[in-house]
């Protein structure tokens, strides 16, 4: 059962490109609640910077920003794989993901790329299709039991876009943990290759993310595949023992 706390604070998951400005109204209709608990919880988050109010309705405020930039600077598994993308980015001239599975999303957290003009779809913040790329498909197919099956029958059966049957998904999945990472074409945006591999931590079996370098097709033909799967791999272990240590 929601609190009170986890109800008003579900009034932020209603922004998006869409409904960046929102008055009171639309928020009581959206969240199915009174207009009365809906202004209140309106002043509760402006108070706290997470709301701020634009002629007459109200936006996303300025604390999310400051919020951002801490976890920009001062999330673990940032900080700890920030310079070894960096180097990856210098070595590949790929870019460079970070990604997490979050409250059912599969959210990019970090991007290092040499060219900063790359328009990636999916870019920082942008919740990623359940199973369709190369680091979402890692941070699903690493989990198991339950997990995996609430998974598939909440975000993947329903879904028109999906046409594999549970024994299918099983199947990818194992392969996937199998290999150590998974290599899609053309999955996100047309064109564009990605590999990534999972950040477990190394004393919880934790899984913390995923690595991931993307680019175009072309850019991977003048690599290694199997040097660039390496380095993912490898890269993706060593951001784990920095976690651990930190």
């Amino acid at each position: 059962m929601k609190t009170s706390l986890s109800k008003m604070l579900n009034i932020l998951d209603v922004f998006g490109p869409d409904t960046l400005l929102l008055n009171v109204e639309d928020l009581a209709v959206k969240m199915n609640i009174s207009r009365a608990t809906a202004y209140r919880y309106v002043k509760e988050l402006c108070d706290s910077g997470l709301l701020t109010k634009v002629e007459g309705s109200y936006s996303l405020g300025p604390r999310i920003i400051q919020l951002d930039w801490m976890m920009r600077q001062y999330d673990p598994l940032i900080s700890s794989a920030r310079n070894l993308m960096i180097k990856m980015v210098e070595r590949t001239h790929l870019s460079v993901f970070i990604s997490v599975l979050y409250d059912g999303k599969i959210i990019n957290t970090h991007i290092e790329s040499s060219n900063k003009s790359d328009g990636f779809t999916f870019g920082r913040g942008r919740p990623l299709p359940i199973f369709k790329g190369a680091q979402s498909k890692v941070l699903v197919s690493f989990h198991k039991g339950r997990k995996l099956q609430r998974i598939f029958h909440e975000s993947i059966e329903p879904n028109p876009d999906y046409d594999f049957s549970w024994t299918d998904f099983l199947q990818i999945t194992r392969t996937i943990r199998q290999q150590g990472y998974c290599e899609t074409i053309d999955e996100l945006n047309h064109g564009l290759t990605g590999i990534a591999a999972p950040i477990v931590h190394q004393t919880r079996n934790e899984l913390l993310g995923s690595l991931a370098v993307v680019g175009t097709s072309d850019s991977f033909e003048l690599l290694r595949r199997d040097a660039v799967i390496n380095m993912v791999k490898e890269t993706a272990s060593e951001i784990s023992m920095k976690v651990a240590e930190s």
